[in-house]
């Protein structure tokens, strides 16, 4: 008899700590979707870029989308193979389209990207050069520099999902990107739209030549003048398999997951900068996994 009182009050005792621990939880969520009401919208966007920063990443309020900072930190470092071939361990799954040219005495690469990074959907053009190949002939292989900022290029790209325009972004970088939180998407689903302006006609030419040789015909490529625009739908260079089609899927199964769960929390907003602001203070976890994944996290990890 003695022990089944002790055994009703470890009971009791448990449902109560669980009506506490759910009372304390809706007290903060109440709390948080308050203090989102009530914040004005140059607050939230001070949290959340002091809280991207770090990252080299900001959010743009009216085109509603991350993007990589131009004076980020990962100007520093380089692009090489190896970071497509490990991109779906940092739940990126991704189309990637380089292209090599040499151009001025030196060794270019102009990479495209598109796809899934993590609970964003996204696309990127990158600028790098490589002073010395050594004995290195082959420019897969070679690790490039970003370049300076006095070689940046004019870039313009509109990022399509089934035709549907989901974003466009244009500026003179070295890093263009833009990523759209709590969009899920399959990389095939996605057309890369691009425009790239050289400060010279035989730099123009060189580039040409090098989409040339990744499999590109005259008629994909768009010129004017030192201009050129072309679109990524289907890459023309072999994307690097080496954790296989079921690693994918299992990446891409996490991707959706956590795209719904964002969504599934943050209902009550329409938003992202309310869903944002609200995430950081009341779901403090689900915020990290946005900021911990994609680009954003390897260029974090990084660091």
């Amino acid at each position: 008899m003695h022990i089944n009182w002790i055994v009703i009050g470890i009971l009791v005792a448990i449902v109560l700590l669980v009506l506490i621990v759910c009372f304390l939880r809706y007290r903060r969520h109440k709390r948080a979707k308050c203090l989102v009401k009530k914040r004005c919208d140059q607050e939230k966007m001070r949290d959340i870029n002091q809280a991207l920063e770090p990252f080299g990443f900001a959010y743009h309020f009216r085109k509603d989308i991350f993007y990589s900072l131009e004076d980020s930190w990962q100007r520093e470092f380089g692009y090489g193979k190896i970071y497509d071939e490990m991109a779906p361990t940092m739940n990126m799954m991704i189309d990637s389209e380089p292209i090599y040219f040499d151009y001025g005495g030196r060794h270019w690469m102009i990479e495209f990207w598109k796809g899934q990074y993590g609970v964003t959907t996204g696309a990127e053009v990158g600028i790098y050069v490589e002073e010395d190949r050594g004995n290195e002939r082959h420019p897969e292989k070679i690790f490039y520099k970003c370049v300076s900022e006095e070689e940046e290029l004019p870039i313009s790209m509109i990022l399509y999902k089934n035709g549907k325009r989901l974003f466009q972004r244009e500026k003179r970088h070295w890093w263009l990107t833009g990523f759209k939180l709590g969009e899920f998407s399959w990389p095939g689903e996605l057309m890369l739209e691009v425009s790239l302006t050289f400060p010279h006609l035989d730099m123009l030419e060189a580039f040409l030549e090098g989409c040339y040789r990744a499999g590109y015909q005259p008629e994909d490529l768009h010129v004017w003048y030192r201009r050129v625009s072309f679109r990524l739908y289907q890459p023309k260079a072999k994307q690097p398999s080496k954790y296989g089609k079921i690693f994918g899927r299992w990446i891409q199964w996490q991707n959706r997951h956590n795209c719904k769960i964002y969504h599934r929390v943050t209902k009550d907003f329409t938003r992202t900068i309310d869903k944002l602001d609200y995430l950081m203070q009341a779901y403090p976890r689900i915020f990290r996994i946005i900021v911990k994944t994609g680009r954003i996290a390897w260029g974090k990890k990084r660091k």
